[in-house]
């Protein structure tokens, strides 16, 4: 076929200098391109300042060969401008439609565009494509020498390192382009030398000119004007410098001399660059300056000793064994906690929770910016880009959480560097990146460093390749044969190997066993043990109770609208209009934003504080989100229509932003206009779950709170260890602070109450029987309270509390009178004072404080237990067993419940219901003996063996005896093996075993 006339005119430029000894060999090679090219073509030779005889010599070789004089010319620059330079000069001087710059000593022969027409689709050329030969192609013919091809694949990393070229090969001069590309290019040619090829290609890619990489026949020539160590040296800077200067240029410098000029791209307005370095420039200094401003959480205090012992483990080679055992944060792991314990030893002065918060607030900032840059990399759009970064960052939840969350955010950072990393993975497949690799590595790592989760990652990454394999993309399959497809598998196998092993680098509990430590902690934390209570649209639920839509409804509810609605605009694009989307790309995102959630539900995983544990799928919820308001804006031609989108986005946006400022800096306590706000959602779903508002109420305390004639300030709270912190930091030892139930708040020497409303009774907070009374300071949401204060009025609650310890129960009856009646929804007081009456065998009056209660709340189990041991007490048995039945449906978990219903049942010969009872008070770890002496006479009855011997064994158990505890439970199970109360006590034997096995070593 006669692929030269197909191209049109095409300009061969080839640069030469000091060439003398090579002119002979480029003469031939171009006379055998002139025989057998049978097209249109130029040939421009620049003679690039020559000291020796090149340029006569060229024109004397010309002048005598086959070539006609007419598809030559020969252009001398009077001083050397170097390789860039020179075919800058070639480029603007050509005429052909298509430009061919090569190497003087023809280490590629110019007829291997043959090849290439050959196999492009169609075989012809795009007008709107660049075409780069690649040494590094699988196709090519390569014949070099060893060390100089292991310097190029060096500096080609080190090219992938300061741009975003994903290009195995950049520095092979055999390239082509179109005509008005490459002059465009060429024109804005900064480097003139040897790193000119990384600046155009740099350039092109900025602008979103499609890159082709081809594969060439190659042979090194000799006598190379390259050295080996001083151009790779100058490369090293020059590729540095190129990469910075293009950044600046395209991302500030271009938009602004845009936004003079009036000029813009209707694709992609080149202002959204310049307002995503804006907004990142803005987070980076507004987030860590904010973090000082966000208080202590709940997890902190135990986070922050987890650092210290992970680096006590690492400082001290591993002897040093506490973050091995240290509650369950063994089974996270410890790279953000190691990264902060180990950093403030550079700055002691610093508190350590504020420098905490600093870093934490970095960590978001880093997220925030990934997901621009994940967005980007989705739709090749800046537009997209600015929206996925904005979007996260006025996403009020999101935004609070990044101040002072040292698990979540952090891996949500993780997440979405790896996300990024893989979209790249899938673009640019088979022919993968060294930085998309190394980036795959690191995001792994990073990711399974900070939650076990991360290794999810690998998953996603195998199942990519496979998917790229499998299924078409961009009309051809990625892979051309299984050969290839297990070649690249390999390299697969290779990153996933080097992510995992990096993940366990900071995790000490990983680095002890590297294959059976991180399973155990993934099968740990897919179902997390501990069980927590929520408050969930109106009840008080155990978080291994809660229903399946649980995530589903808290992101519903604690989103933005503008993200829920771009995220219903893209699922509509994608029914409607998939083949005009990158669809491959977006159903990534889906799957890696929507299959952990998945997860969780199908496995019934035990789930709390709301979306917390899953913000890492927030990023990727943004950036799908910025791509349906990305692609109304763009489907959006008449201009009232246009206008009028971009201002329903704007008011979406300015919702959320407002009340981030209104209501700082509780934005993690956000509840969208579907969910009525703070307002509606109050008393049916927690607020502040995690003590963020302790520190501004610190601060009022430190300030105003009255101290007693010692110096000290006494304070109850629930939110002991925060308030701890920050008052001890100002007053020391005078700082006295209780930890207190809010039940429990009058039985402790307190003059000031603390509290926030978690696991406060939802009636409690609807007939505001919380806060207490004598409110002197409320830190609110949209006016509702999330933490109070309240100055305490009477010590007479306290006082009684300590005659009921002292048995002095007619005392403790009448100073409970007076504080009742002071305030009749004193809770705490009114549990106390019906023990009090039954106790003084005051049934008159216990019945009324009893009554008193179950009006204050019918949910309230404290409440419910006091008027169901009344009712026991007093011999009405099945209005008693009603009340207790109720408190099970309302609490599983409070064990003495199951307790009395079991006395109930065995006193009425109902054998199997009664030891049902007291299974369920074993499983619901109940550890009272007399509990158990119940127990192992209803089974004795009922002939029992084996559960008679289990329930010995636990009566042993409660009362220390373990030898004794262990020989009852071996006989148990030999009676029964399959015995589940039994296999739970075995399991927590072998536990114990272990564990004292491990202290001896």
């Amino acid at each position: 076929m006669d692929y030269g006339k197909k191209v049109g005119l095409l300009s061969l430029i080839i640069p030469c200098y000091n060439e003398e000894k090579r002119i002979p060999k480029l003469i031939k090679t171009l006379e055998n391109f002139h025989l057998k090219w049978n097209g249109p073509y130029e040939v421009i030779l620049v003679n690039d300042g020559s000291s020796d005889g090149t340029g006569t010599l060229l024109e004397s070789q010309l002048a005598k060969s086959k070539i006609p004089a007419s598809n030559f010319r020969v252009h001398s620059l009077p001083q050397n401008q170097g390789k860039g330079g020179a075919l800058q000069t070639g480029v603007a001087l050509a005429k052909g439609d298509y430009l061919l710059t090569l190497d003087a000593d023809m280490a590629t022969q110019p007829l291997e565009l043959k090849n290439w027409l050959r196999d492009l689709p169609g075989k012809k050329l795009d007008p709107e494509t660049i075409l780069i030969g690649s040494r590094e192609n699988e196709s090519s013919r390569v014949k070099g020498e060893f060390l100089r091809r292991v310097a190029g694949l060096i500096f080609n990393f080190i090219i992938q390192l300061f741009t975003n070229l994903p290009f195995a090969d950049t520095q092979c001069g055999f390239k082509l382009y179109p005509r008005a590309i490459g002059q465009q290019l060429f024109a804005q040619l900064g480097s003139k030398g040897w790193a000119h090829d990384v600046e155009i290609l740099y350039r092109a890619s900025l602008r979103g000119i499609a890159i082709q990489t081809m594969p060439v026949a190659w042979e090194h020539q000799q006598g190379s004007k390259i050295s080996l160590f001083r151009d790779s040296i100058r490369m090293f800077w020059d590729t540095m410098l190129i990469g910075l200067r293009l950044k600046w240029d395209w991302m500030i410098a271009q938009p602004l001399r845009d936004l003079r000029a009036r000029v813009y791209d209707a694709r992609d307005p080149s202002f959204y660059r310049l307002l995503f370095v804006l907004l990142m420039l803005g987070l980076l200094i507004g987030m860590p300056t904010l973090s000082s401003d966000y208080g202590i959480t709940a997890d902190e205090y135990v986070q922050k000793e987890y650092g210290d012992k992970v680096l006590a483990y690492f400082q001290s080679d591993g002897e040093n064994r506490e973050a091995l055992e240290y509650k369950n944060l063994y089974y996270y792991g410890g790279l953000f906690d190691y990264l902060t314990a180990w950093s403030h030893q550079f700055f002691p002065s610093r508190d350590i929770y504020e420098w905490r918060h600093l870093l934490n607030a970095l960590a978001g900032f880093l997220m925030i910016l990934f997901t621009g840059l994940l967005g980007r990399e989705v739709g090749k759009s800046w537009r997209l880009a600015f929206f996925a970064a904005l979007f996260l960052a006025l996403s009020p939840r999101v935004f609070g959480h990044s101040m002072n969350n040292p698990k979540d955010i952090p891996f949500a950072a993780a997440y979405a560097f790896t996300v990024l990393y893989l979209l790249r993975y899938f673009f640019q497949m088979p022919r993968t990146a060294s930085k998309t690799m190394l980036g795959l590595v690191l995001g792994i790592a990073a990711a399974i460093n900070i939650r076990v989760g991360g290794i999810l990652l690998i998953a996603y990454l195998g199942l990519l390749a496979l998917l790229r394999y499998l299924i078409p993309f961009r009309g051809s399959k990625a892979f051309t044969n299984f050969g290839q497809f297990f070649r690249f598998g390999i390299k697969v196998l290779v990153v996933a190997l080097f992510g995992y092993l990096g993940g366990l680098q900071f995790w000490p509990y990983g680095l002890e066993a590297p294959l059976a430590n991180p399973l155990a902690a993934l099968q740990e934390m897919s179902n997390f043990s501990t069980s927590i209570r929520m408050l969930f649209e109106g009840d008080h639920l155990w978080s291994d109770e809660l229903p399946w839509y649980y995530i589903p409804k808290w992101f519903t509810i604690g989103a933005p609208l503008f993200l829920l609605t771009g995220l219903a605009v893209l699922l509509g694009a994608l029914a409607l209009q998939w083949r005009k989307l990158p669809t491959f790309p977006l159903l990534i995102l889906l799957f890696v934003a929507i299959f952990p959630v998945a997860y969780a539900v199908l496995k019934g995983a035990s789930l709390y504080d709301g979306m917390r544990h899953f913000l890492f799928v927030f990023p990727v919820l943004a950036v799908l989100a910025a791509y349906g308001w990305h692609h109304l804006l763009g489907q959006a031609q008449a201009p009232a229509l246009a206008w009028g989108t971009r201002g329903t986005l704007a008011v979406l946006l300015l919702l959320p932003a407002v009340w981030m400022v209104r209501n700082h800096p509780h934005q993690y306590v956000y509840f969208n206009e579907l969910a009525g706000g703070a307002k509606k959602a109050y008393a049916h779903y927690e607020m502040d779950y995690w003590m963020n508002s302790v520190k501004p109420m610190a601060d009022w305390l430190l300030e105003n709170g009255e101290k007693r004639a010692d110096g000290t300030l006494r304070v109850a709270t629930n939110c002991s260890r925060p308030l701890e912190h920050y008052l001890r930091a100002a007053l020391g030892k005078n700082a006295k602070v209780y930890y207190a139930r809010y039940h429990h708040r009058h039985q402790h020497p307190a003059d000031y109450y603390v509290f926030i409303p978690r696991f406060i009774d939802y009636q409690f907070l609807e007939k505001e029987v919380w806060p207490p009374p004598n409110v002197v300071y409320q830190e609110s949401v949209d006016g509702i309270p999330v933490g109070t204060i309240s100055k305490r009025s009477t010590l007479a609650d306290y006082e009684a509390h300590e005659a009921m310890k002292a048995g002095d129960y007619g005392r403790a009856l009448q100073l409970f009178e007076g504080v009742v009646a002071a305030d009749d929804k004193n809770d705490g007081a009114l549990l106390e004072m019906a023990d009090a009456a039954m106790r003084s065998n005051n049934t008159a009056k216990a019945q009324q404080v009893t009554d008193q209660l179950v009006t204050l709340s019918d949910t309230y189990v404290n409440g419910l237990f006091s008027k169901a041991t009344f009712l026991y007490n007093t011999r009405k048995y099945t209005e008693a067993q009603q009340v207790f039945e109720r408190m099970t449906e309302l609490n599983y978990k409070f064990n003495s419940s199951y307790y009395y219903l079991a006395t109930i049942y065995a006193s009425n010969q109902q054998l199997e219901q009664a030891i049902d009872m007291m299974e369920r008070y074993d499983k619901e770890n109940g550890n009272q003996a007399r509990a158990y002496e119940l127990a192992v006479n209803v089974c004795k009855n009922a002939g029992l063996k084996n559960k008679e011997l289990f329930f010995q064994s636990k009566l042993a158990y409660v009362n220390k005896d373990g030898q004794k505890a262990l020989e009852l439970l071996r006989q148990s199970l030999a009676l029964d093996a399959d015995y589940e109360p039994a296999k739970r006590l075995d399991e927590a034997f072998q536990r114990i075993i272990e564990k004292q096995k491990k202290s001896k070593k």
